[in-house]
């Protein structure tokens, strides 16, 4: 989801903006008007549609922000309503009491409101493992790490900084680049960063958002901005990328810089498409044969289109991400004297299951 937040200063209660990037709908949790107008810059700018403003406690503050979004949006919806006015939560119980059972559409995500044990005019809202609750944000966490002795072995719900760098693993749904996305909300929400490095977090995080997670460059984030040279992007992002790394948190990575602690989060080597290509074959010839195949053998698998060049590339730039991994090394046959026939213990055949588990598609 694409997700902002706004605040008057420092330990003040945080407005929120939430929106699906596929049909651009978006709501607005727990309204403030000191920060509205950052709220309708952030739509203009983003091309997103308000449709849904989600309140989470009552106040004079709220109901202006309300009647204020509410002016040329006649189908703006508000939730709660409390009692008989569309603008504000009421002494009144809510018309519909939160639950578990009552979710709210936003494009392609499910809102759900949480009762708030403070009473009916207070309502809280989660979307994922995302809790918003009377002006902050809470990120539940999965279990991490399966060794009990871990001191993250047992973190269930925790904020970022009390994550242990170095032992956090993606798992499930989760990617590296979700958890380096909510690590640079949560700094944003500290105001960790100063006024320039704050305005590079920012875009950096709108071009995540809008390229499925894609890391942008310095050249794409100097775009973005207009008016900050590359050379001092790259200054902002190395003092930045240091100062999460200092508060436990993910490093900020452009495209093109291999991060040895974003890697360190893998547990299986990505494969490029060539190289998926190549290991369907080399599968599929260890599978009919029982033994590794040579250079030859593969490219003959794979066509004409496919030079023994190509084929020990490949097999060279797999090799080198399997032992970054500590994996089985990939292994081409050659011609070798006779009686060498143990190979190397750390060149060991790929087992095509296992390479097929962690990639779905070469099955």
């Amino acid at each position: 989801m694409i997700l902002d937040h706004y605040s008057e200063d420092r330990g003040s209660p945080s407005t929120f903006l939430v929106a699906c990037p596929t049909t651009r709908e978006a709501a607005i949790i727990n309204p403030r008007a000191a920060v509205l107008q950052a709220c309708k810059t952030t739509l203009e700018r983003r091309n997103l549609r308000l449709v849904q403003v989600l309140l989470t406690s009552p106040g004079s503050e709220v109901e202006s922000a309300v009647r204020q979004l509410k002016e040329r949006r006649e189908r703006l919806q508000i939730h709660p309503r409390g009692g008989d006015s569309p603008t504000r939560i009421g002494t009144a119980p809510c018309s519909t009491q939160p639950s578990e059972s009552v979710s709210i559409s936003i494009g392609d995500l499910q809102i759900t409101p949480v009762a708030d044990p403070r009473g009916s005019q207070f309502v809280g809202y989660r979307i994922g493992n995302y809790s918003f609750k009377d002006g902050s944000l809470r990120i539940e966490r999965p279990t991490l790490h399966e060794d009990a002795s871990s001191p993250c072995a047992h973190l269930d719900t925790a904020r970022i900084s009390d994550v242990c760098l170095g032992t956090r693993a993606t798992g499930g749904d989760t990617t590296i680049e979700q958890l380096l996305l909510e690590d640079l909300h949560t700094s944003l929400m500290e105001n960790a960063f100063s006024p320039k490095e704050t305005l590079i977090v920012r875009s950096y995080i709108e071009l995540l958002e809008e390229n499925d997670l894609r890391h942008p460059s310095a050249a794409e984030l100097a775009q973005k901005i207009g008016r900050i040279d590359r050379g001092v992007i790259h200054v902002l992002v190395h003092s930045i990328r240091w100062k999460q790394i200092d508060l436990g948190r993910l490093p900020l990575v452009l495209a093109g810089q291999a991060s040895k602690w974003l890697r360190h989060l893998k547990t299986e080597p990505d494969f490029t498409p060539h190289e998926k290509e190549f290991l369907s074959a080399y599968l599929q010839l260890v599978s009919s044969t029982g033994a590794p195949p040579s250079g030859p053998e593969v490219a003959l698998e794979l066509g004409s289109h496919r030079s023994i060049q190509w084929v020990r590339k490949r097999a060279f730039t797999i090799r080198r991400k399997q032992r970054e991994f500590d994996q089985p090394l990939l292994l081409l046959t050659r011609n070798k004297p006779e009686g060498d026939t143990v190979p190397h213990p750390a060149r060991l055949v790929p087992r095509r299951d296992s390479y097929v588990a962690n990639h779905p598609t070469l099955s």
